[in-house]
Parts: structure tokens; sequence; C-alpha cells
């Protein structure tokens, strides 16, 4: 008995009804949502793909489209002989039962693009198990679970990775121009959940694709401020969100956001509260988080940079997007082997922001800071204070540091806390203040701010004040 040999998948008659379509109407709306959307190697079809290509560059330069331009243009381009001439495209025209049916044509035919696509990233990855490369089993997964990505961001958005002609680059950023004209919000970077520190990023906000790395010494409050987005993040923005903590548990991870959420002190978990008003609001934020459960948590031991990669892939896959992505912190993760720490950190720290990219998303990465800081007057964090890894400035695109004086000053302000924006490649840099009061961020007025930080400057000794 023999077996039928498979097919590439490919419907031609979707292929042709498309190309029907747009020959006997190319400026109604439908027409032009799938000229955006459809590229010529979503055709499989050589002489549709031919045809798909000048119809679309064609409507670029908004040039007339009807059977007889695109013959005249495929003529001058020495293409028409190729495509069969002008009897094929008569005939197509004739043979499409309604322009009206334009984008369901070609939905199918971008379903099979999607499916010849993954066919060759299948074989890509089965190819990469029997070759003998010198790769490891764990980094071939890694490069397989890329590949499978790949494969969804393709179905989702027709967009593949590689070498792209920049006029197809062009299309892609005409039309997210127009997407983000007409919805602002949807289409904007994603905010922090921290009012003044939001004006500072305005209008880009956190670009996605980008790395956000949050830097300070102990009890600064850098888990706060990651919570903190999180939580606008899973239950304003309505969008996913993975942690992966090395210092804490999940259980305690989620013990701050309960905090933040129901505004209590979250002393009242080991002490007991007799407010009875307390205890409703702490059943209504784990209620609230039960039932819209937008972010994920992971805390296991010994973390590697592998496992987060791999969590990070399959919940975009799960979830279609992930709106942020919280590591608490660098130098606790696992390293693969390397001539120092500094190169091995950095080796995470461009993953991590290449993860970003691939994903689309933000990755905020903490990082705890030197000690020696603590032996300057001004003990206000810099990038170049980072631990083990002085590549983290060159490869992050924002740094934003964090300063309480009531660590190293007892009779300071008790919760007056700086957000320090020292590096923002897309925008302003600049110093924000929050009242820090046990696990949650408050908004505070900026000047009253100002006069709380100067009063508490005023008394030092001048070298102190002016860092020498």
């Amino acid at each position: 008995m023999t077996q039928s040999i498979p097919t590439v998948p490919y419907s031609l008659d979707a292929e042709e009804g498309v190309i029907g379509s747009l020959l006997l109407d190319a400026q109604s709306d439908n027409a032009q949502s799938v000229m955006a959307f459809l590229k010529p190697e979503s055709f499989h079809s050589s002489h549709c793909q031919a045809i798909f290509s000048v119809l679309k560059e064609m409507n670029i330069h908004r040039k007339t489209i009807d059977s007889l331009t695109v013959n005249d243009e495929l003529e001058n381009r020495g293409l028409l002989h190729l495509v069969g001439g002008f009897s094929y495209l008569a005939q197509i025209a004739k043979n499409t039962p309604s322009a009206a049916n334009v984008v369901g044509y070609a939905h199918v035919v971008r379903d099979k693009a999607t499916e010849r696509f993954a066919l060759r990233q299948a074989n890509q990855i089965t190819a990469l198990f029997y070759e003998r490369n010198g790769m490891s089993a764990a980094e071939k997964l890694d490069v397989a679970q890329r590949l499978i990505t790949e494969a969804t961001d393709y179905a989702q958005t027709g967009n593949r990775q590689g070498l792209r002609r920049i006029d197809e680059v062009a299309d892609r950023w005409i039309l997210a121009i127009e997407a983000r004209c007409n919805d602002p919000e949807a289409h904007r970077g994603l905010s922090t959940g921290i009012p003044d520190l939001d004006k500072l990023l305005y209008p880009k906000f956190i670009v996605k694709g980008s790395l956000f790395v949050i830097g300070a010494r102990p009890k600064m409050g850098k888990t706060t401020v990651m919570t903190e987005m999180a939580l606008h993040m899973g239950d304003v923005a309505k969008l996913p969100v993975a942690i992966f903590s090395l210092e804490m548990s999940e259980e305690q991870i989620f013990e701050r956001m309960v905090g933040q959420q129901a505004h209590v002190n979250t002393d009242m978990f080991y002490q007991g509260a007799k407010n009875q008003e307390d205890w409703k609001k702490v059943y209504a934020a784990v209620e609230r988080m039960r039932n819209h459960p937008r972010i994920w948590l992971d805390d296991q031991p010994g973390m590697t940079l592998a496992h987060i990669q791999a969590e990070c892939r399959k919940l975009k896959r799960s979830e279609g997007k992930i709106g942020m992505i919280g590591v608490d912190y660098l130098t606790l993760m696992t390293t693969d082997k390397a001539d120092t720490n500094a190169l091995a950190f950095g080796n995470i720290t461009k993953a991590l922001k290449n993860l970003a990219k691939e994903l689309d998303t933000v990755v905020v990465l903490l990082t705890q800071l030197n000690r020696n800081l603590e032996e300057r007057a001004n003990k206000r964090p810099m990038p170049s204070d980072s631990r083990e890894s002085g590549q983290i400035e060159q490869d992050c695109d924002y740094w934003l540091g964090i300063y309480k004086e009531r660590v190293y000053d007892d009779h300071a302000d008790e919760t007056l806390t700086e957000l320090i924006l020292r590096l923002n490649r897309h925008g302003k840099t600049g110093t924000v203040y929050v009242d820090q009061r046990d696990v949650e961020i408050y908004p505070c007025d900026q000047q009253e701010a100002e006069r709380r930080a100067g009063k508490q400057a005023n008394r030092k000794p001048l070298k102190e004040v002016m860092g020498f």
C-alpha cells in the first residue's frame, strides 16, 4: 500500500481570490487592510507572489490599480510573461465571486503561510538535534524554544526574523503610527503606575523591547518599586506579568502585593490586627487578585537564565503577550562559566535585553550596588555602582536608582524616597520624590518634597552636601 506524499500547505483558490479582489476594487477599506497585513511571501504561487508584490508597490505610490494598469506595470518590469500574461490577470478577475470577500481570502492565505513557516521552523529544530555541532542539549533547547516563539509571533503578526527591505519596514511603521494615533492609550509604552515617574517618562513611557534596571543598596525599596509596577501592569493595564524572585519566596512576594493592594501595613500579618476594616481590605485585595490572575510568580532556587527564557516564551505562547518580566535580582542568578563574574553577569544582561526585544515586552531587572558607594559623601546611586557588572550601563535602556536618606540618618525624613532616573535612551532623566511607607509607594507634592529633602541636606556639613 503506497503512502501519499504530504503536500505543501497552500490554497491557490484563496491566493487568486485575493489578487482578483484587488484587481476589481483596490481602494476599499478591506482591500487596504489586506494590502497592509499580507506580504508577497505569504503567497505560495510564484505567479500570485509576483503580482501581489507589484500591486503593493503600485498602492504605495497611489497608482490606479486594475487589470490594464497592472498588466502595463508587469510588462514594464519584464515580468508579464512569467505570470501568464494579460489573459491570466483577466481570468483571475473574472473568476473572483466578489471583491467584498477579500478579507476572508486573505486570512486563508495567511493561515497557510503560517503553516509553511511553522514547518520550516520544525525542520530546523529536527536538524538541530541531529547535528553534532558542539552545542549542549540546554543550548539546543534554547534555540528550539526561540524558533517556536518565532513561529507563534509569525502567526499573530505575520512578521519574521532576519533581513527585511526598508520599504517593508516603512509599511509596518506607517501602520504602527496610524494605530498609535487612533488609540494612543493602547499603543503607547508601558507606564509604571507611579504618577510622577510616569510624568518624567512621558510621552513614550517605557518603550517595549527595553531593559529597565533598578539599582539600590539594601532597604531602599527595589522590590517595592518592581511590585508596584507589576500590580499596575496586571490590574490596570490588564497585561500578563512574570516575576522571578531569587531573594523572596512566592508567598513573601504575594504578601507584599496584598499589602500594596489593600493599603495596609504588612506587620498585621505577624502580630494580628484588631481593626476589622483592615482585614476586610485584605480579603477584598486577595479576592481581586484571585479573580484576575494576571501575575505569574516563580521562586525556583538556583534560577538560571535558560529557565527564565523558557518560562517567558511559554507564557507568551499561552497568553499572546507579556506586559512585563521582573527579575529580583541579578547577582543571585546562577551563571554559566566565564572568566570573571562581571563577564558572566554581563552575558545575562545582554540575554535579558534580547529577551525583551524577542517577546516585545519590558524586562525589569533589580541589581544590588557596591558597598563602596557608602564611602562617598553623596551616596545617591549611579549606574557605575552596579555590583559585578559594568556591562549593565551599556545594555540597559533605563537605569533607575533609589535613595532614602533615612537608611543612613535616623533623624532624616522617615518616608521620603528619591527615584533617580539616571539613564533614559528614549527621553528625559531626572529625580522624582515619593513617600514610601512599609511596602507602599505614595505620590507626594514635588515642591514640598524638595523642601523636605533640602531640610535634610542642611543638617549635614557643607563638604558632605557638596560631595567632597
